[in-house]
Order: C-alpha cells, then structure tokens, then sequence
C-alpha cells in the first residue's frame, strides 16, 4: 500500500502547534477546531511514523524528534515568506509608486492638481515629480528614474515610445492693461504697439514663423525661458505674450485675460515611457487627467 503524502495542511497543523505552545493553542491560531487540529497532527504522526507530542500532566510537550523536524519545517516556511515578501516588493513596485518626469510648462501649470487628483484616488501610491529639461526628462525615463516622461517633443530615442498625446492651441495672456476680456479672441496683427514677453528657444521660433508669415513683428524686450515667469511678468503689467493652453489656464485662475489666438498655433504633449513599461492604474489615471485638463484648456473664458 503506498504511504500517504505529506500535506501542507499537515505541516502548517504541526508548525502552528510547535509555535504556539500546544494543539489547542494551535487550533486557535489557525482558526480551526480542535478536533480537526488533532486529526491533522495524527495524520502528519502515520506519515512520518514517529510520535511528535507527548502528554506531559495536562499539556502536550513536543518529542525529540518534533524539534529536530521543526528546524526543518521552518527552513521550508521562510522560503514561503521570502517568496511572499519578494511578491509584496514586486507588486509594490508596479503600483505602490509612480514616478514623473516633465518639462517646466507642465509641472508648474497643470500637474499640482494632477497629484492632488491621484493622492485621493491612490493613498498608498507615493507620486514623485521632477521638473527638468527637454533632455533630462529622456534621460531619466531612459534610465527608468521616471515611469512617464512628460515633454512637448517627440522622444524618438531608443526604446522610448509615445503612450499618448494631447493637442491644442496656444493662447494669449495679458491683463487689461493691453487686453479687453471681453474679446473672444486676438489677432496676432493685434500685438502691434504692445509690448511683448517673449520666451527663448523651439518654441519661441515656432512662435516666430507665425508672427513672420502673417507680416508681424512684435516689440520683444523682455525674454525669459520659462511659461510660469512670462506668466508673472505679464501679470505684473509688462505686456502681452503667447503660452501654452496650460500656463494660459493657470493665468487665467490666477486672475489675468487668456484668450484664443488667431491664427492658431498648436502645442502637443507627448506622455513617454519605455516600450517594455507596463502603465499601472495610477499612470493610466495621470494620461486621463492630463487629456482632461487639454480638453478643458480648449475652452478658455476670461476672467480678471
């Protein structure tokens, strides 16, 4: 007749008992009757074939034999824990932290209220932001720093891939000083005599070409590199100027005049990541928000 197997059951009986002082204290621990408690036990005894209690007044002590397996079937648990553990930390890992990397028009305009959004929704998940540069911002998802990159070019580098993108239009700023709120757009031709708070690089040439094509040329003597410090600036009373449809709701919020700009001029964030990055829920929740607040971006009002 073959000899029956041991069962997990039959171990995890005979370690609660060994770890708690007794079959009865065992039985509580694993929330289960006595009577099955003591089955399990002689089960396990007829498998090993040697006795592992003994009756000792009126408790159980265990035998030799017990304390010498015990070492053995705690050998074994500990593998099980550090399988459990490792299983925790992986798990952690995949959504117990989301990491963010953008550009400085994002992070200052939109992505305040982003984190807001995804503490309320996701307690346990630790969100990290970084503002850096075009560059570091594919670095660090490069190097896997950063779950998402957040950035208004296109990170065509290596195994960096595109998981979203959301368009709209720039806007103009101002207060009404140079602007009347209750217009419901500007003409770029309409920046002639005012001055103008302009920003250096990409996007400022993008900006350029438009005012160029349309026979334009703006008094330009402030330059800054930043959306949020054109935005101050021109909330201080320095001129008008155009950004991106995020900074333009942040100085709306804020108290200034954003309006539509004509002709159009689009801007795109592009949401990056690596191409093997599986999105967990609190990064898909960040692509959904983002694309909310463009959407939202899309219909400015005015507000002084």
């Amino acid at each position: 007749m073959a000899k029956r197997p041991v069962t997990h059951r039959m171990i995890e009986a005979f370690r609660a008992a060994m770890l708690h002082g007794g079959i009865s204290a065992g039985a509580d621990a694993l929330g289960i009757p006595q009577p099955s408690m003591s089955r399990l036990i002689a089960d396990l005894q007829k498998v090993v074939g040697f006795p592992l209690f003994q009756k000792s007044g009126r408790s159980v002590k265990p035998t030799d034999e017990a304390i010498v397996l015990m070492t053995k079937v705690q050998q074994s648990f500990v593998g099980l824990e550090e399988i459990t553990s490792f299983s925790a930390q992986l798990q952690k890992q995949m959504t117990g932290r989301l990491s963010i990397c953008t550009i400085p028009s994002i992070g200052h305009s939109v992505m305040p209220e982003i984190i807001e959004h995804l503490r309320a929704k996701f307690p346990d998940v630790v969100v990290s932001l970084t503002v850096s540069s075009y560059l570091e911002v594919a670095r660090n998802v490069r190097n896997r720093q950063a779950d998402i990159g957040l950035t208004a070019d296109k990170l065509s580098i290596g195994n960096l891939e595109t998981v979203a993108e959301f368009t709209s239009d720039c806007v103009c700023i101002g207060t009404s000083k140079w602007l009347t709120a209750s217009a419901k757009q500007v003409d770029v031709k309409e920046f002639a005599g005012k001055p103008f708070v302009a920003l250096t690089g990409t996007f400022q040439r993008q900006l350029d070409a438009l005012l160029s094509a349309n026979g334009v040329t703006v008094d330009a003597m402030i330059e800054v590199s930043l959306f949020q410090t054109v935005s101050e600036l021109v909330l201080r009373g320095m001129g008008v100027s155009v950004v991106d449809p995020l900074t333009g709701a942040k100085h709306r919020q804020r108290g200034g005049i954003t309006l539509p700009l004509r002709p159009a001029c689009t801007y795109t964030v592009y949401a990056t990541a690596m191409s093997d990055t599986r999105l967990g829920a609190p990064a898909r929740e960040l692509l959904q928000l983002l694309k909310s607040a463009t959407d939202a971006a899309r219909t400015h009002t005015t507000r002084e």
